[in-house]
């Protein structure tokens, strides 16, 4: 049986001893911090209701991401739903997250060329360009709900002007990779497959509508446009994988970026000190989306299924089970990060599992990056002051991205685009 070590052996559990924690309980997404310190404290390693092993601590996290006994959990995650057929079912089996190499390697290959440094750096432009174009709508506003207003609708422009989406065509991807994403929720109501497989039906009409379109006329300037040369190529793409890519990358693209962007302005706006610092000093942008990503990510998760025994500081892990790393908690192990929860801008820490980690690395992290980034700059740049309508937000709870649902605010804007 492997063992893995971690940075206080004498933590180890009692034999036989193993926290529970119950993430279909509110408190664990609305309190997820407080909910999981004292577990992180007391045992590496607890046990889900549901009879999972959710890992809590940085260095077994790390760990973990890196051993190849461990592999992908998505079909399980399916299957534990009791979904083996469908439309669901058939587009969960095309996802690029739930294959391991070599597979995941062609497909990450494919797409990984238009988020090159080079890729990113040419679109920054058109990102400021558009969080301003946002910012205006915010300025006539008066009070908005942030989320609805700039969060959801900043990443899908971008994402939908890569893939050549007419923007009178955004709001419909928009609301279907919303109730897809639902797909990876903690708990499946009645209705949510039917839901879900009637947003999928119609998704894939549409990718294949827009695939034709853009043959046409292709520019090569889009996302789309390369996928389809090499679709068209023959031996690397196939119709139904580049439909799926499409729908892929709206969901992961849009709905994790949103969510960053929500907790990263909550984090902000009650933290007047740093928000302050942050408009003294711009250059600190870079840091302060790497220290929101850390502080707050949008992960609840990085699920995997343990191919051999495995045992973690005396506790033993079956070959089989299903294991969740906690990125909240790993994120927030004093162990690792000094001061763990305190928002500090000077940290300027990459090495949070926000992105992922190895081959399964967010292939979109420089892009996701890039727009938090843009978006706060501009942000900064036209003087918007944000004054919270709450004293405390509703974070989502049960979904696959763990953000604030909502931040109704009064806006002000400083300065016109432009005006110094």
């Amino acid at each position: 049986m492997a063992e893995l070590s971690g940075a206080h052996p004498d933590a180890a559990p009692p034999p036989g001893e193993i926290g529970l924690v119950d993430p279909t309980s509110l408190e664990y997404w609305q309190d997820t911090h407080r909910t999981l310190a004292p577990l992180r404290e007391r045992w590496p390693v607890v046990r889900s209701t549901a009879g999972d092993f959710e890992v809590l601590r940085y260095a077994h996290v790390d760990a973990l991401l890196r051993d190849q006994r461990l592999r992908q959990a998505l079909h399980e995650m399916l299957a534990n739903q009791g979904i083996d057929r469908g439309p669901l079912f058939e587009w969960w089996q095309q996802l690029m997250n739930a294959y391991d190499p070599p597979e995941h390697t062609r497909l990450r290959g494919l797409v990984g060329r238009a988020f090159t440094p080079r890729q990113v750096a040419r679109l920054r432009p058109r990102i400021r360009a558009i969080a301003h174009e946002q910012i205006d709508a915010l300025a006539d506003a008066g009070e908005v709900d942030l989320v609805a207003s700039f969060c959801h609708v900043l990443p899908l422009a971008v994402l939908c002007e890569m893939l050549g989406i007419d923007a009178q065509d955004r709001a419909r991807f928009g609301q279907w990779t919303d109730t897809v994403s639902s797909a990876f929720s903690a708990v499946h109501p009645p209705g949510l497959r039917s839901k879900i497989e009637n947003a999928l039906v119609h998704f894939d009409s549409a990718a294949a509508d827009l695939i034709a379109q853009r043959r046409g006329r292709r520019s090569d300037e889009t996302l789309l446009d390369a996928l389809i040369d090499a679709e068209e190529a023959g031996s690397r793409l196939s119709m139904p994988e580049l439909r799926a890519l499409i729908l892929n990358l709206l969901f992961a693209g849009h709905d994790t970026t949103k969510s960053l962007l929500a907790n990263g302005l909550w984090t902000l706006v009650s933290h007047p000190a740093e928000l302050a610092q942050l408009r003294e000093d711009p250059t600190l942008i870079p840091a302060a989306v790497e220290e929101i990503a850390r502080f707050e990510t949008p992960i609840p998760s990085i699920p995997r299924i343990a191919t051999v025994d495995l045992e973690i500081e005396g506790v033993r892990i079956p070959a089989g089970s299903y294991v969740a790393l906690s990125v909240p908690s790993a994120n927030r192990d004093p162990r690792r990060f000094p001061e763990p929860d305190r928002f500090d801008l000077a940290r300027n820490d990459s090495r949070h599992f926000t992105f992922g980690y190895g081959v399964h690395h967010c292939v979109g992290a420089a892009i996701a990056r890039a727009e938090i980034q843009e978006s706060l700059g501009a942000l900064i740049e036209r003087g918007v002051e944000i004054e919270p309508l709450v004293d405390r937000p509703t974070w989502t709870s049960f979904l696959s991205t763990r953000r604030v649902a909502s931040l109704p605010a009064r806006v002000r804007v400083a300065r016109r685009a432009g005006q110094t």
